[in-house]
């Protein structure tokens, strides 16, 4: 099967994976420490296969567009992956948090397509990942 990573990047928070999580999963407040993030909303009220999250990513030059996914898979403390899914591919989006030997942890963060999805999506593959590493260089700042 055809796929490609837009982003596999890990970056360090100087807390816990418990409290790392809980941080990110309180996705209101993602407008107020992420420049890329202009409005973010979890529908449902908590995170849960089959919840949708709706993001509107803020990046210079490019109008706003809200993005709307479903969360594919939920570990407490753990991950979470949330990702668009049709019968011809993917694009899946994961966040795992990891502990660390010193007591923070490591945020994994990667972002990848499958199947056909992969060369319909290949012409952003700059975009996603510019995004992408901004996201997550900008959570692990928050710790």
């Amino acid at each position: 099967m055809l796929k490609h990573y837009y982003t596999d990047l890990v970056t360090s928070a100087s807390v816990g994976p418990r409290q790392a999580f809980r941080f990110f999963c309180n996705v209101e407040s993602w407008q107020d420490w992420s420049s890329v993030i202009r409005h973010a909303r979890l529908f449902g009220g908590q995170w849960r296969p089959g919840a949708l999250l709706l993001f509107m990513p803020d990046l210079p030059g490019l109008p706003p567009v809200p993005i709307m996914v479903r969360i594919i898979d939920v570990e407490p403390e753990q991950s979470i992956t949330w990702g668009l899914s049709t019968p011809l591919g993917g694009l899946l989006h994961r966040f795992r948090f990891i502990p660390a030997e010193d007591g923070g942890c490591r945020i994994h963060h990667e972002e990848w397509s499958e199947g056909i999805v992969t060369l319909l999506a290949w012409p952003a593959g700059r975009l996603i990942k510019r995004f992408n590493d901004r996201f997550a260089r900008e959570l692990a700042e928050m710790f």
